[in-house]
């Protein structure tokens, strides 16, 4: 048994030994000579410590050529030992799709990558001016880095959720190095004022789009792309189903406009609100005029006023609610309806995209009709807990006179004895 003890500690040192040590433990005539070295020459030491390649052991070779074991200047970065040097930013997105576009070679250090990246990057924006020769365009280290690469979960990884905007953001918040490109330099300065940005970057839900989920990563479309309307829909489903089967699908289809886009904007995305309907300044105001003769304004305020009318009156039925819970009251029932008749607060707003205000209407009338029940519910069990209380002090009153009265007649019958 002591011995069984002994083996099984070796092995956990064995196993810790192993997983902590560094790849890079290998000798290699790169690392000993960039870490004599100062500032540019010796910062790729530093981070490819810590580098998603380092650890397999895909070490500077793997990239730059040459022969890692020579400790002769000349020899190590030999032409003929398949030195390249640094590559340029046109040469990149090749050289880095020699592991990651091969199946075989990926499935021995991680198989869930996938291998496509490259065929996807060349049918982007990005990839397609980087075919022509424009070396200004993003690339496969403009993104991921060069020797500090980490795997896409890490916080500290430049393609994490969060750290996505800042990334994209150090060419596209560039007005100077944007300029021959034609568009605006805003987009993630917006992004962080949007419901979306608030989200992910105050909030942390991951769950929150980023650059990527709308406009792709190694695939990305350019955003007048046809496609990019559905993205939305990948996250808002109900709301695209609902508009796609509006009039409204048609028109915005013949007009060739955004649909999403139009209403909600791109990139300084707001909280929806009723003040969109009914505002000061109502989206729908955009295309219809109070004398247009659709009606659109007027069913857009009726839409608003119904769903306001339906979110107060659930907001008063949880004040009652409330009230009979602090009491100690069984107020299940009530809760219940009342998570129905939010549930229609929800549906109606989606509702909205069918520009329909008739559906509005009977969606928040059955909403009315559950938040009533819950106000019943709760004003019933307040009502039954006053008559109680009520019940409760006159009985106390009448058996403090009883008692009283017992004890009068007591206190007589001692006196007369």
């Amino acid at each position: 048994m002591r011995l069984y003890k002994l083996f099984k500690l070796f092995a956990i040192i064995i196993i810790v030994m192993t997983v902590h040590l560094p790849a890079q433990g290998i000798q290699s005539t790169c690392i000993d000579c960039h870490g004599l070295l100062e500032d540019e020459m010796t910062a790729p030491v530093d981070s490819f410590e810590n580098d998603v390649h380092n650890r397999p052991g895909l070490g500077c070779v793997g990239c730059h050529g040459g022969d890692n074991t020579s400790d002769d200047l000349v020899e190590s970065m030999s032409p003929e030992k398949g030195f390249i040097g640094t590559p340029g930013p046109l040469e990149i997105p090749e050289l880095c799709s020699k592991c990651h576009s091969d199946p075989d070679f990926m499935k021995t250090y991680n198989p869930s990558l996938p291998t496509d990246q490259y065929s996807k990057y060349l049918t982007s924006i990005h990839g397609k001016k980087s075919e022509e020769g424009d070396k200004k365009v993003a690339h496969c280290s403009s993104c991921h880095g060069a020797h500090g690469i980490r795997p896409s979960k890490n916080p500290l990884s430049a393609v994490y959720d969060k750290n996505i905007p800042a990334t994209c953001a150090g060419c596209h918040n560039d007005s100077a190095y944007m300029a021959a490109y034609s568009i605006p330099t805003d987009q993630v300065r917006n992004y962080k004022q949007s419901v979306h940005g608030i989200a992910l970057l105050e909030k942390g839900d991951l769950g929150a789009p980023t650059c990527n989920d709308c406009h792709g990563n190694h695939g990305a479309i350019p955003p007048d792309a046809e496609s990019i309307d559905k993205v939305c829909g990948l996250c808002h489903h109900n709301n695209m189903v609902d508009f796609e089967k509006s009039s409204h699908a048609d028109y915005f289809s013949l007009m060739e406009k955004p649909a999403c886009e139009s209403c909600h904007s791109n990139h300084l995305i707001e909280p929806p609100s009723t003040e969109m309907l009914s505002g000061e300044e109502p989206v729908c105001a955009q295309c219809h005029f109070e004398d247009d003769g659709t009606g659109a304004l007027e069913a857009a305020n009726m839409m608003a006023d119904r769903i306001d009318s339906l979110e107060a009156v659930i907001a008063s039925t949880e004040e009652q609610i409330e009230k009979a819970d602090q009491k100690g009251l069984f107020v299940t029932d009530g809760l219940f309806a009342l998570k129905d008749a939010r549930q229609k607060v929800y549906k109606s707003r989606t509702a909205v995209h069918t520009f329909n205000a008739d559906t509005v209407v009977e969606i928040t009338a059955a909403g009315f009709n559950q938040a009533v029940e819950a106000r019943t519910i709760a004003e019933e069990l307040l009502d039954n807990y006053v008559f109680r209380r009520k019940g409760l002090a006159v009985s106390v009153v009448v058996l403090l006179i009883l008692a009283f009265s017992i004890w009068i007649k007591v206190r007589r019958k001692e006196s007369s004895q």
